[in-house]
């Protein structure tokens, strides 16, 4: 059975390279050139089970490329996804995972090591989307195990500048009753930036 696998194996790079070498001289698909014999290997009987190879079909360089398939070294454009519906599935995706995440960012900005991977500070806050623009707004310490308050200061005043475009989402401030909170952890803020202790 081995024998049988590796002949059709032989057969069919054979049969590769010989159609690239047509393919690369120019020469007329019509020409057919007679591929060298395999050495000759016991023949088993073939069980119901066994597949036989398959060779994929040549791409014709010449064909146009389906639409959905970019040219190689083409990078895709960033996907986007239009306008998000207020308070839909996409909108709490995107204020509760996406935003989250870029908080975290404007915070490890201000962590330069020395901590314990488990230490964190909570920050409460409010959003607020205003004509593209998202803005954070009153911002205040939950609780920190950081034991340092200028670190801890600068996570809440990075926190409470940033700001960022999101052109599809519409306006809207979360509400005074139900604060935004997220977690600030040593472990996730390095991977942010160059690895430290």
């Amino acid at each position: 059975m081995k024998w049988l696998a590796l002949t059709a194996a032989v057969v069919a790079v054979a049969l590769l390279l010989l159609w690239r070498e047509v393919r690369s001289s120019g020469a007329s698909p019509a020409v057919a050139v007679a591929p060298t014999a395999a050495p000759a290997v016991p023949i088993a009987r073939a069980s119901a089970d066994v597949v036989p190879a398959r060779i994929a079909e040549p791409v014709d360089d010449d064909e146009p490329l389906p639409p959905h398939v970019l040219p190689a070294g083409v990078m895709a454009p960033e996907y986007d996804p239009g306008p998000i519906k207020k308070f839909s599935e996409p909108f709490w995706e995107r204020v509760d995972e996406t935003y989250s995440r870029r908080l975290l960012g404007f915070a490890a900005d201000c962590y330069k090591g020395g901590k314990e991977r488990k230490q964190k500070l909570k920050v409460a806050f409010r959003f607020n989307i205003t004509g593209g623009k998202v803005s954070v707004t009153d911002v205040r310490p939950v609780e920190s195990t950081l034991d340092d308050p200028a670190l801890e200061a600068c996570m809440l005043k990075a926190i409470a500048k940033a700001t960022w475009d999101d052109k599809n989402m519409p306006d809207w401030t979360s509400s005074p009753d139900e604060e935004e909170t997220i977690v600030v952890r040593i472990s996730t803020l390095k991977r942010f930036g160059p690895e430290t202790d």
